[in-house]
């Protein structure tokens, strides 16, 4: 037996607790894991095991020899893993995260022609704000997200695009679009918003504040979908990002109100952790993602 399996069986027989557990776990007789055990306690001149009466414990040398083959073994099994992806590159599982939102205007189109291209790929998507995105990120419960930026040094940012915001009503409010309105006159018309710990919604008040100025929603909603179609409704007017609603400002179901004062333009971005090691269909993905994503920022969306 060579020396790699003495150490996977010395392995597997802390992991199980047992010889008898491990040598069933690596489909050997308890003999033959017994011997390998013994011939590697011999080979280094130490004892590793203590057998007990309900399975085996650790000597201190067991203990210093096993953190390093726990680390060794598990290097091994993550390049077994990597070899298998790349049997085939288009394949396996890709978990990311965006909000409805940027799903719709960003990552649909995108996600349809991936598909097309790659239909072996089993793709997870998580919904959610951007908060929570990054933390399912951070947590490791997905690959990459498309978020609102900035966001923690600690994050990746892979690729970016500029969005534009724009302040938005209904038919019934178009004779106010005729003129640009100022902040001050906007803000004595009721609002239509996300709710409070929406970046959107965040990043409104923060321009607000910066002419002095501050305003409550008459209406408060979790969801842009339900939102636009609030406005649509003539129920408030409301700061969207203008990607989101190009039909309705072309059919004129909704109609944009200009201001004194521009708005600022903010940005989006694919993200990862810095330090995650993405399977080979993950990283692919990512690329094509980022790829798209910045060819949108320059041509604008079909």
């Amino acid at each position: 037996m060579s020396a790699m399996d003495q150490y996977k069986v010395f392995y597997y027989t802390v992991k199980c607790g047992s010889i008898t557990r491990a040598a069933q776990e690596l489909y050997m007789t308890q003999p033959s894991a017994s011997y390998a055990m013994k011939q590697l306690e011999e080979q280094l001149g130490v004892r590793l095991l203590v057998r007990k009466p309900k399975g085996v414990e650790m000597t201190e040398e067991g203990k210093v020899l096993f953190h390093f083959v726990e680390q060794a073994y598990g290097l091994i099994l993550a390049g077994e893993r990597k070899i298998d992806e790349m049997k085939s590159v288009l394949s396996g599982t890709i978990r990311l995260g965006a909000s409805d939102s940027l799903c719709k205007a960003y990552l649909l189109p995108f996600l349809a022609e991936f598909h097309r291209k790659a239909p072996e790929v089993r793709i997870c998507l998580s919904h959610g704000k951007t908060e929570d995105i990054l933390k399912r990120l951070g947590d490791g419960a997905i690959d990459c997200g498309i978020v609102h930026l900035p966001v923690d040094d600690r994050i990746r940012v892979q690729a970016t695009r500029t969005i534009q915001d724009c302040i938005v009503a209904g038919p019934e409010y178009a004779s106010l679009a005729r003129s640009p309105l100022t902040l001050k006159e906007l803000t004595q018309h009721p609002f239509v918003m996300l709710s409070a710990n929406s970046r959107s919604r965040a990043f409104f008040h923060a321009f607000l504040r910066t002419y002095g100025l501050e305003v409550t929603p008459d209406i408060e909603l979790g969801s842009i979908d339900l939102l636009i179609e609030f406005v649509r409704k003539g129920m408030g007017i409301s700061l969207i990002t203008k990607d989101f609603i190009q039909d309705d400002l072309a059919a004129g179901s909704l109609v944009e109100l200009k201001l004194a004062e521009p708005i600022p333009s903010r940005s989006i971005g694919v993200v990862t952790l810095p330090d995650e090691t993405l399977s080979r269909a993950s990283a692919f993905f990512v690329r094509e993602l980022a790829a798209h994503l910045e060819a949108v920022g320059e041509n604008g969306l079909d």
